[in-house]
């Protein structure tokens, strides 16, 4: 699998990661800007203020961040912004300019980088893993107990990587909430519910984090290409009534 990943050809145009550029151009059309780098950035390609935040980094984590960062400022650059400082706020969340939202992720091989306007997208979180099984020994800890017994249902061999969708949808979700909420969630905090084609999906919190009132429900949606799994949100959310039920079925042992 990550040799077919370290493999995939570059476009004429130069995009690393051609098919996977088109499927996420397809599926969130022109309202975003994309980017997809490799994760190997150059630490010298960072501003002074972006610096900061990583100058006493360990390598590996210097050029994740220069490769975060340059994504950024390319899928800024699709929205016609110039090149300009993406700092990192205290909490370490990017301080995207005035009147944009965007998120970050990367695994060991790419980086991904979604950006909008705030006015038209409200909030982003964008998620990226190797499309491979999480271990089982992880599955209590990202999966809630409903979670874990709807997994238990399914064929063996699948089992491991609806685990790994319900970890990529979790973090995702995380990363489209932290902006509006500025909470820190566990794994057990956030409900997950695919769609039957195991795609969409709702993401929500759970139990009594919100004190009893309503919480925030978005719909999310995923991609499998190039050896990766992608998920993300995109939206304000809107309002979810306690005890609601999904609006999905769980999927069905065939469509994993």
């Amino acid at each position: 699998m990550e040799a077919n990943l370290l493999s995939n050809p570059a476009s004429a145009a130069g995009l690393p990661w051609p098919r996977l550029n088109q499927a996420l151009r397809t599926a969130l059309g022109s309202t975003l800007g994309i980017a997809i780098t490799s994760v190997q950035g150059d630490p010298a390609s960072l501003w002074p203020s972006e610096e900061d935040a990583v100058r006493t980094a360990v390598p590996r984590r210097r050029a994740e961040f220069a490769a975060g960062r340059c994504a950024a400022r390319l899928a800024l650059g699709e929205l016609g912004q110039p090149a300009q400082a993406i700092p990192a706020a205290q909490d370490r969340s990017p301080v995207w300019p005035a009147g944009f939202v965007g998120s970050i992720a990367h695994n060991a091989h790419v980086c991904v980088a979604l950006v909008g306007r705030r006015e038209r997208v409200h909030a982003l979180g964008v998620d990226v893993e190797a499309d491979e099984p999480l271990g089982d020994e992880l599955w209590p800890i990202v999966c809630r107990p409903e979670e874990l017994a709807w997994l238990h249902q399914q064929p063996l061999r699948d089992r491991g990587r609806w685990a790994l969708r319900f970890f990529c949808a979790k973090e995702a979700f995380y990363k489209w909430q932290y902006p509006q909420s500025h909470r820190m969630l566990d794994f057990q905090d956030v409900g997950i519910c695919f769609a039957p084609d195991g795609l969409a999906f709702e993401a929500y919190l759970v139990g009594s984090i919100d004190g009893g009132k309503p919480t925030r429900l978005a719909r999310g949606c995923s991609l499998a290409m190039d050896g990766l799994w992608l998920s993300w949100l995109i939206g304000p959310g809107e309002p979810r009534a306690k005890n609601r039920a999904c609006m999905f079925a769980r999927p069905t042992k065939d469509s994993a």
